[in-house]
Order: C-alpha cells, then structure tokens, then sequence
C-alpha cells in the first residue's frame, strides 16, 4: 500500500519523541508493543533510510494532531499510535531512530513500502528484515542490561516476554504482483498470496521462538475501495459494488485473509501456550464504506488529500506535491476537514478512521479467537 513513497519531497523533520510527552498513565499487563508492518504504522523508519525522499516528511501530512509532518502516512495519528495511547504508553519511536528515541515500552520496526515476502518493490526492509532487526535490539538490550542493569531507555527482558507483538504487513506484496510482475488478480491469487500467508506464518514462529507469546495478526484491509485501486488499474463497468468498491481486488484480498486464518489455526496448534489473534481490519474498514454516517464520514472513495476528480487522486502528483496534469501545473492539496474522509492520500487512511479501527480493534469483536486486552489493562479512551 506505498506507492506514494518514491516521489521527490522537500523539508526537514523535527523528532517525534520532541512532540510528544509520555503518556504512561494507566494500569496495563503489558509492557511494551513491539510492531512490524509496512506504511499503515511506519512512524519513521523510512524517513532514515531515505531522508529527504518521502512525502510523509512534507505538509500537508501530519496536519490535524500533530500540526506538522512527523514522518508518518496519514493526516494524523495511525492505528499503532492509538492503540500505544490506549494501553497508556508513549508512540513507539521507529528502530532506526538515532537521536531522542526511546524504546522504553517498545519498538517499531515497520517500514513504508516493505513486504512480506523478499522482493525488489519499495523499501528493502522485508518482514524477514524486521525480524532479524528485532533479534539484533533484543541481543542488545540484553547485553546492555547485563553491563549496566535495566535503563529507562530500553525495555527490561521480561517485557519482551510479556509484551504484545503487532504484525501489521501484506499490503503490498499484492502491489508487487499487479505492478512489478504485471499479473492479474487471478494470478496473484494463485502464485503469490499462498506464499504470503504462509511467510506470515513462519514469521509468528520465529517470535515465538524469540519469546514473544502475545501476537496479534491483521489482515489485509479493502484495497478495492481505495482511491489508488480504483484509479491506477483497469476496471470493467460490472467490477463495482454497490459501495462504490471494486469486486475484483477485494475478492482477491478476502481470499489471502481466509489463507491467513488458515495458517494462524494451524499455528496455534503448534503453539498451544502462545496467544495468537487474527485481527479482522477487512470487517472494519469495509464497513465505513457502507455504513459511513455510523461513522461521521461524508467521503468514502474519495482521497482527502489531491488534485480533484471523481476520487481526487492522481498517481502522478500525490498528496503535497506539485506536477504537471494535461499541460497545468496542479498541486495536491488537502481537504480543510479529513475527519470526514475515511482516505487521507489515496491509499492510506485518516487520522479519524484510524482512530475507529483502533477503537474497534480494542473492542474485542474483531478478534479471532476471542481475546480481551480490557480484561489485562485499564484502556484509556481515545
């Protein structure tokens, strides 16, 4: 879902941890948040590997909670922030921060533009990367401890046992295959998506055997009724539902969630004293799209953030940049209210919708097998 990522940006950022003050002020089992994933909870990671590149360091991102860009896709906060700021803890800071970064109650280990599986697209920081990154912290943080005890900076060892492990991750391996293999969606059904949900998979036991024991895996959300989806492809006149989404993309991403469920059941098995949660995102987001006045949403399809038409979406002048459309230099601006938008950019969600889908997620409906993190905390409204 990154596919705004390789476009020429501008301006300098200020750290995230400069913002925003800790927020530990509730009663919570659990520690610390370790996350992997791609665009939908990079809060930085990008940003240094390839500064001064992406147009998450540019305004208009970041405009509605933070008043700035901070490094992150979305007009505000993303889903792992608001989940961080419901169990009481500080945004994580990305893993390669190098200056005012605090790993205190966990890391973020996800990148703008990864991938599941091994691949040449965006970012060269797979979901095997991630992993292999965390195993480096975690040998780390413990021969920090052993030199000089526990440090306020990083976690202590039990929470790497006892903390919860986010994989947020897939996205974009469907955008490999439609974009750099040029296959169809029946072909990526077919050759890529068994492969996906089984590397997710192989990527639970790998925590596992690193410790983790709490790990909660989402789903690929309705890329059909994105902006980018329903603009950069083909569609014919019959692939659109009633929503305005289409059918053919989404059914594609349906079929990878149920291989994904698939393969967590059979992992439980194999880990019977671990805590493993398919997430279901896809149910949530899809219904903003049909039931958006449940939600304060006025614009579904439509990008808050772009160069106008039907979606307000242009794959080639993206959300603050400015280039060329039919012989007119046109800028891609925001819309002056995105908590009405469930899209910020075309293919990342808003500040508002993320808030929902976390308040959502926390709900516990949405967990398969059933799961309550209420139960181990003392949640914190959003």
């Amino acid at each position: 879902m990154d596919y705004l990522l390789l476009k020429r940006c501008g301006a300098c950022m200020v750290m995230i941890m400069t913002l925003l003050p800790a927020m530990c002020y509730s009663s919570c089992e659990y520690p610390a948040i370790f996350n992997f994933g791609d665009s939908t909870s990079d809060t930085g990671t990008i940003h240094y590997i390839f500064p001064y590149n992406m147009l998450a360091e540019n305004p208009p991102y970041g405009r509605t909670f933070f008043g700035r860009p901070v490094n992150r896709y979305s007009d505000g906060r993303l889903s792992i922030d608001f989940f961080a700021q419901a169990l009481g803890l500080p945004f994580l800071s990305p893993y390669l921060q190098s200056v005012s970064a605090s790993f205190g109650h966990g890391t973020n280990f996800a990148a703008a533009g990864a991938t599941v599986r091994e691949t040449n697209f965006i970012a060269p920081i797979s979901l095997t990367v991630q992993i292999n990154q965390y195993k480096i912290f975690k040998q780390q943080v413990a021969a920090t401890i052993q030199a000089h005890g526990n440090v306020s900076y990083l976690p202590t060892m039990d929470a790497f046992r006892t903390g919860i492990y986010i994989l947020e991750i897939g996205g974009n391996d469907f955008s490999f295959g439609y974009m750099n293999l040029h296959l169809n969606t029946s072909e990526v059904q077919r050759t890529i998506l068994p492969k996906v949900a089984r590397s997710i998979r192989g990527a639970v036991q790998a925590l596992y055997n690193e410790g983790a024991r709490i790990i909660l895996v989402k789903d690929v959300g309705p890329q059909g009724c994105q902006p980018f989806w329903l603009t950069f492809f083909p569609h014919s006149s019959n692939d659109f539902d009633q929503y305005g989404c289409s059918v053919s993309y989404n059914n594609a991403v349906r079929l990878y969630n149920r291989m994904l469920r698939a393969q967590l059941a059979v992992t439980r098995k194999e880990l019977p004293d671990a805590t493993i949660i398919y997430v279901n995102t896809y149910d949530i987001v899809y219904d903003f799209f049909v039931n958006p006045s449940n939600y304060g949403f006025n614009f579904t399809t439509r990008a808050c953030c772009g160069v106008g038409g039907k979606y307000n979406y242009n794959y080639a002048v993206q959300c603050g940049s400015t280039g060329t459309i039919k012989n007119t230099s046109v800028t891609a601006e925001s819309c002056p209210d995105p908590a009405s938008y469930v899209n910020w950019d075309g293919v990342h969600w808003t500040d508002e919708a993320n808030k929902i889908i976390t308040q959502q997620i926390l709900s516990g409906k949405f967990f398969e097998p059933a799961f309550s993190i209420a139960t181990h905390c003392d949640l914190q409204p959003l």
